[in-house]
């Protein structure tokens, strides 16, 4: 039986088990389908009910003296709208006259649109509209009574009471409480009374006057709102849905997670399980299948439930307040394909988490801060006026989020659903390579006091002489946000900005990040630390290939992005920055601009993705996807669309002189040249003059280098590939460089 086919076998037979539970069902099924319809129309239904009750009620209002009672009196009696609504109305009619909508715009302003989305602002512009009923009262300490609950609102007025003949302004202030409800209905309703008295005083002024409204009010101004109803009803899904997602990915899979591992230890099932012939790699495979659908399954049912409870159930117009509803359907291809590595990494995670819990409910505990953590960042995402930029771009569940509410939007960026997609993808692996690895621990499997503590205690560490693939997407995931973050924060330091100190920064953070830190890891975990980088002394062949990638890769590159340019141009705004940015070493020797962008970023990135990750993932790929995985991961970390056919590339190259001939200075040498060469024939200093007295001309933007440069540039690049094609792959024993670690290990215990 092939690996497949017993990946196949398990996570079919663990899927059957699943769905044969009637409690997965249910929370699968019947909760989506059922409750959230019912839970979200209902929620919408009490709030408008709730406040067409509360907007019948009748509020108490406190003034301090008899002429303000009767003033205040007459100013709510006469106000135009409860005249409305005392003139001849049943008490039914009152009642459907309180829970109607806000009066049209006047014919004047025909395109005043209502307010809408938020709940409640509209309830606060129909109390406005539609005052509710008040009762007045006389009392000596108006703040008082207002503070002590007695009143719900008090009316001070400092000063005369104003004369509509005669011109000055009278102060009155509205007493309320803002933490009660009922205090600030009655705030909204006197705020429209007093609004529309205000108008209808200077009206009459200005009519004695013989003025009109026009001399006072010289720019009539409405708003006009362009947005479509898509778009408007993606503004309402964008901040119900993203989170609703997150959470319904993580709770879809708890329990398949809980029941699959914590269960089978609970069970008794577990040893007899890890006893069969069948690899622990093929188990936790077939286990985690089983857990990523149900995920989805979770997901995407509830995805359907809220969009067909927003779409058919009438749930969009309460939202929009009657305004047009169209649901965007087509941001659903989309964020469906993002629910795939988000789910992924939900699945890995609880998975590993679970692994060490004795008992269902101990796996239960173990579960909350796996939700919180998901909690946060999706919170981030929901936040109003965040973007999807800066550290937002690579920060795991909220740049899935932030794109969700994007899409709704209308707003389909391919980059930004590439990069994202991408991240989550990166996260999601090293999520699955931690699992896997912890399943297959024997203190995780089977003991009783297994904990997080002897998975990272150094003693239960076997000497290795290659990272496992766990290992080495472990520290990735780790180092990929961090660079990332640390960047982001040097482009904003005042002192670095605009100076060659940027970029000894820069050096200083790769030097920590893509060496010192995989170093400390490898020697931790007792990786040795030679065979892990590729630290092998190359061959001859191995330096002619390398010269022959670095003289012709760069040449290839420019002649690419001529032709890249007729169909992803690159943005001016983008171009004049990068300029921008490389312009701050135009003042610095040709030398140390070489060392900078060329030396530390060559022997940096080669000692981390060409020695360190790619030595990890090939023991558990295989050479072939061991490269192609590394060369994305590679192209990815240069954060820029516009590059990532070039750095993929460059990548496979690279690569293929690792694998081939067993060491990481090649490759060093052929990214450095490749680099160097680039950065030294741009500069008048450098080897700009050479060049041109050699027929290509530098800085003429559009125009591809010489056919001539071009072709000898695929003839060292073909050369170079059949120098790697030929050589002889001969991998180093395992036990030439693990058996001294044992010893060294072994010589140190007591």
């Amino acid at each position: 039986m092939s690996r497949y086919s017993r990946i196949s076998t398990i996570w079919r037979k663990e899927l059957v088990d699943i769905l044969r539970d009637r409690r997965t069902l249910i929370a699968m099924v019947l909760v989506p389908i059922v409750l959230y319809p019912a839970l979200m129309l209902g929620s919408v239904q009490a709030f408008e009910l709730q406040f067409s009750l509360l907007r019948q009620e009748c509020y108490d209002v406190a003034v301090q003296s008899g002429e303000a009672k009767r003033w205040l009196r007459r100013l709510i009696d006469e106000d135009p709208a409860r005249q409305e609504l005392a003139e001849g109305m049943t008490a039914e009619q009152r009642v459907d006259w309180a829970q109607s909508p806000e009066p049209p715009a006047p014919e004047t302003q025909p395109d005043v649109p209502r307010e809408r989305g938020d709940q409640t602002e509209s309830v606060r512009s129909g109390v406005r509209q539609k005052p509710p009923p008040y009762e007045i009262y006389i009392v000596p300490d108006v703040r008082q009574m207002v503070t002590d609950g007695v009143v719900h609102i008090g009316v001070l007025v400092e000063g005369p009471l104003p004369p509509i003949g005669m011109g000055g302004s009278t102060l009155v202030a509205l007493v309320f409480d803002e933490s009660e409800t009922r205090s600030n209905i009655a705030a909204v309703g006197l705020q429209g009374i007093f609004e529309r008295a205000n108008t209808k005083i200077v009206e009459s002024r200005l009519a004695k006057l013989g003025r009109d409204a026009s001399f006072i009010h010289p720019l009539a101004v409405y708003e006009q709102n362009v947005a479509s109803p898509e778009k408007m009803a993606g503004s309402i899904l964008g901040q119900i849905v993203p989170l609703i997602l997150v959470m319904m990915t993580i709770t879809g899979a708890i329990y398949p997670a809980i029941d699959l591992t914590a269960g089978e230890r609970e069970r008794g099932t577990l040893e007899t399980l890890m006893v069969a012939p069948v690899p622990t790699t093929d188990l936790i495979a077939g286990k985690f299948i089983v857990v990523t659908l149900i995920g989805l399954l979770s997901a995407v049912l509830n995805l359907l439930a809220v969009g067909g409870t927003i779409y058919l159930g009438g749930l969009g117009d309460l939202l929009t307040r009657g305004g047009d509803f169209v649901f965007p359907l087509e941001a659903l291809p989309c964020i469906l394909l993002l629910l795939i590595p988000l789910a992924v990494m939900f699945s890995a995670m609880l998975l590993a988490v679970c692994s060490f819990a004795r008992s269902f409910k101990e796996a239960q505990n173990y579960i909350m801060p796996v939700i919180i953590a998901a909690l946060i960042p999706a919170v981030v995402g929901v936040l109003p006026g965040t973007r999807l930029e800066g550290p937002l771009l690579v920060m795991p569940v909220a740049n899935i989020v932030i794109l969700t509410r994007e899409l709704f939007l209308g707003h389909i960026n391919p980059g930004a659903i590439v990069w994202v997609t991408l991240t989550t993808t990166i996260y999601a692996g090293a999520a699955v390579a931690v699992a896997a690895k912890l399943f297959g621990q024997e203190s995780v499997q089977f003991a009783d006091s297994a904990s997080i503590r002897t998975v990272f205690q150094r003693k239960f560490f076997k000497p290795l002489a290659t990272p496992t693939i766990a290992q080495a997407l472990l520290i990735l995931a780790l180092v990929y946000p961090l660079n990332f973050f640390i960047q982001q924060r040097l482009m904003q330091t005042g002192d670095l900005v605009g100076s060659e100190r940027y970029y000894w920064a820069l050096a200083a953070v790769l030097i920590v990040l893509f060496v010192a830190l995989p170093w400390l890891a490898a020697k931790y975990m007792r990786v040795n630390v030679r065979t892990a980088f590729r630290l092998e002394r190359p061959k001859v062949a191995a330096i002619v290939a390398a010269l022959c990638f670095g003289c012709s890769t760069w040449i290839l590159a420019n002649a690419w992005f001529v032709v890249q340019d007729q169909w992803l141009p690159m943005p001016p705004q983008i171009k004049q920055m990068l300029e921008h940015v490389i312009g701050w070493l135009d003042g610095s020797h040709v030398l140390v601009v070489v060392l900078l962008l060329a030396l530390v970023p060559a022997v940096c990135e080669e000692l981390f993705f060409r020695g360190y990750v790619l030595s990890g993932v090939r023991g558990a790929l295989g050479k072939v996807a061991a490269v192609l995985l590394v060369a994305l991961v590679f192209a990815i970390y240069h954060q820029s669309v516009f590059r990532l056919v070039v750095s993929g590339a460059l990548g496979l190259l690279l690569g293929l002189l690792v694998v081939q001939w067993r060491s990481v200075w090649p490759a060093v040498l052929a990214h450095f040249m490749h680099n160097g060469l680039a950065v030294a024939v741009a500069r008048p200093d450098g080897l700009q003059p050479l060049v041109e007295r050699l027929g290509y001309a530098i800085g003429e933007d559009g125009l591809p280098p010489p056919t001539s440069w071009i072709i000898g540039a695929a003839v060292l690049l073909v050369v170079g590939v059949l120098l790697c094609l030929l050589a002889r792959e001969r991998e180093y024993p395992a036990k030439q460089f693990a058996a001294p670690a044992v010893q060294s290990e072994t010589a140190s215990q007591p």
